[in-house]
């Protein structure tokens, strides 16, 4: 757990901590503001519909902060240290992706807590709860796939943003097999396996998608399991250098 924690520790500058903290939150301030003009009195679905819509400003904090678990190591020239250790590479996957995982999970948890303070205001702090489901699944299904592309390629943010934005929003919505391995849609479907109020737009999130923790747990789990294989693979296979 040694390489977890050094990995861990590197990644969470304080800078970049506060500033992606912001962006999680991103979904909160804006529930906050429109919840206090809702006419409609069904806060809830309200809620659902703006957390699996702009809660992409996560996946954009938790894309910053993974790609940068063996990148900043390999940009500063202290990952061929790294390798000398007597570490098999499968375990040195499993723990950067472990350090990935545990600081896109503590991004998560900050935009988390700051729904839970809009609800806490809006009167019903039991609205963000279920939500933590989303922030939880999507931090660890996006830590298992760009934690490897950090370390597989060098422009790793722009193609991090480029799959965001061209296969999870674009594709995936036109093709119904690319849709069912969109993360963020199995994230929304586990949100939606313990959610029963959500609203029009988080339905149309999910697409093709069936809603269910159990489903949605199974398709996370092969996610983290390619993405711990692609990086063991890389680790054996590619240059530290």
């Amino acid at each position: 757990m040694a390489l977890a924690v050094h990995l861990f520790r590197r990644i969470m500058r304080r800078g970049r901590v506060i500033g992606l903290l912001a962006l999680s939150s991103v979904p909160a301030l804006l529930f906050w503001l429109v919840g206090f003009d809702d006419t409609d009195g069904r806060p809830a679905e309200l809620y659902t519909d703006i957390v699996s819509s702009v809660g992409y400003t996560y996946v954009i904090a938790a894309l910053i902060l993974t790609v940068a678990t063996l990148r900043d190591e390999r940009d500063s020239g202290t990952l061929p240290y790294i390798y000398m250790r007597p570490i098999r590479r499968l375990n040195m996957a499993a723990q950067s992706v472990l350090a990935g995982t545990a600081a896109a999970l503590v991004i998560g948890a900050g935009g988390w807590l700051a729904a839970m303070l809009a609800s806490l205001a809006l009167g019903d702090v039991s609205i963000a709860l279920p939500s933590l489901s989303l922030f939880v699944a999507a931090g660890i299904g996006y830590a298992a796939i760009f934690v490897p592309l950090g370390y597989l390629v060098p422009r790793s943010l722009l193609v991090g943003l480029g799959y965001i934005l061209v296969v999870e929003t674009i594709l995936a919505n036109v093709v119904t097999g690319l849709a069912q391995f969109s993360v963020w849609r199995i994230a929304v479907s586990i949100y939606a396996g313990l959610d029963n109020d959500l609203g029009e737009v988080a339905s149309e999130a999910l697409g093709p998608v069936t809603p269910g923790v159990g489903g949605g747990m199974a398709k996370l789990a092969g996610v983290v399991v390619i993405g711990l294989a692609v990086l063991t693979w890389a680790l054996k296979k590619r240059d530290a250098l």
